[in-house]
């Protein structure tokens, strides 16, 4: 998510050749050399689709160092399209960076049938990707389970990290910044707000932490509590310099100073990872721990790395929430293919898969008013006893995510002002 914005220096090298050409929505461009056009094709009808990618290959390419990700595409989804289509689906694990630069060199290229079918993307990388015209699309209307399954007036289908998507993405998953607490420490009254957690602090110095940003979970940590003292809109509202969101952010950047002296070896040091964090509390030296998957306590306890005493909770104002996307690149070779492919990994069946705690424990980015009430009691079913909050808490203590531009400002910011206040 955070490695998004250097590509546009890439692809400002990579693509300053096809600077004079025009390149609109379905990806033509033309060589300046022969005066030809390279048109790819453009994204068919989901009909068209059915009728026409039966026995092809689709590719998938996406973060490959999940082992409970790679068993649900292995094990579920492959063998459904195989089944539904005889269709083959091709899973190749890259990392995000390597993935933009090779969709990049295909554009470059003026490649129309290139590798990458189906990409799973968000943040900096779709607008990395959205900057340089690599997406096809407007996919999102094209995608039968959307329009049945989703809202698609959901701040996170419309905009990723604030920046829009304009249809160009189908929402895959979600995560959403969740406390998990000691029952036996907080007796019920859980910290589910800035003032709650400073005196808590204050009442029980060095039971709380929080690792240090820019760690991806220290960092929302750092941004949550932001927004639950200054306020999301205030936050959103504000420029992207460092001096207007210092300006705004003065009670936060208070409130974390206040705060430092009760923290875990006194603020003077902060676990290098959420694990480490983890690890601390399982070992009784914290109260607090905290992740940005919904259902991570339920994954320890069933691990048995977390006891029965720890219970999930979220901030009365909400907490930090941002999707995970598919998209189609302009350059794939197998448009119609990956409209069927996007179709089933949203499917009804194939999420209620990929919520087992197996499979990682992931929550649908569904509207839940949608979906048969079924689905939710067999969805909240699998995580029955182990200190989840219900679904319909998560949606509706929902907060979008900050523009992905100002996320490193305020770890600057905290680095800055707390970390290295005097």
């Amino acid at each position: 998510m955070k490695k998004g914005l250097k590509y546009l220096a890439v692809l400002g090298m990579l693509l300053g050749g096809l600077a004079g050409c025009k390149t609109g929505t379905t990806g033509s461009s033309a060589d300046p050399q022969t005066k030809t056009t390279k048109k790819a094709a453009a994204l068919p009808s989901f009909s068209q689709a059915e009728k026409e990618a039966k026995g092809k290959t689709v590719t998938f390419y996406g973060y490959g160092g999940s082992d409970t990700q790679n068993a649900w595409v292995d094990g579920v989804i492959t063998p459904q399209m195989k089944e539904k289509y005889n269709i083959t689906v091709k899973r190749v694990p890259m990392n995000i960076e390597d993935i933009m630069n090779k969709l990049v060199t295909e554009k470059e290229a003026q490649k129309t049938k290139g590798d990458i079918d189906t990409v799973w993307i968000n943040g900096e990388n779709f607008y990395t990707a959205k900057q340089g015209k690599l997406l096809a699309g407007p996919l999102l209307g094209k995608i039968p389970n959307v329009k049945k399954l989703m809202n698609e007036k959901d701040p996170n289908v419309v905009r990723d990290f604030q920046i829009k998507t304009d249809g160009y993405e189908v929402p895959f998953g979600t995560a959403q910044l969740t406390f998990i607490g000691s029952k036996k420490a907080f007796a019920g009254e859980y910290p589910t707000s800035a003032e709650k957690l400073l005196a808590y602090a204050k009442a029980h110095p060095g039971r709380i932490t929080y690792p240090a940003p820019p760690e991806f979970t220290g960092s929302a940590f750092v941004r949550n509590l932001f927004c639950d003292i200054v306020g999301f809109d205030a936050l959103n509202k504000a420029g992207d310099s460092y001096d207007e969101l210092l300006k705004v952010s003065q009670p936060a950047i208070a409130w974390f100073n206040e705060i430092k002296p009760f923290l875990w070896q006194e603020g003077k040091t902060y676990p290098t990872t959420a694990s480490e964090m983890d690890e601390l509390f399982a070992d009784g030296q914290l109260d607090l721990t905290f992740n940005y998957a919904q259902m991570h306590n339920a994954a320890q306890q069933e691990q048995g790395k977390f006891t029965s005493d720890a219970q999930s909770f979220l901030l009365d104002k909400g907490t930090l929430t941002n999707y995970n996307y598919l998209a189609v690149p302009e350059t794939a070779s197998e448009k119609g293919a990956a409209l069927l492919l996007i179709n089933e990994m949203i499917a009804e069946e194939a999420m209620k898969k990929k919520a087992e705690l197996q499979y990682g424990g992931a929550i649908p980015p569904y509207d839940f008013t949608k979906v048969d009430s079924g689905f939710k009691r067999d969805v909240e079913a699998l995580y029955a006893d182990k200190g989840e909050v219900s679904l319909d808490e998560l949606q509706s203590k929902q907060i979008p995510e900050l523009s992905a531009k100002k996320i490193p400002v305020i770890e600057k910011i905290w680095q800055e002002k707390v970390l290295n206040a005097e």
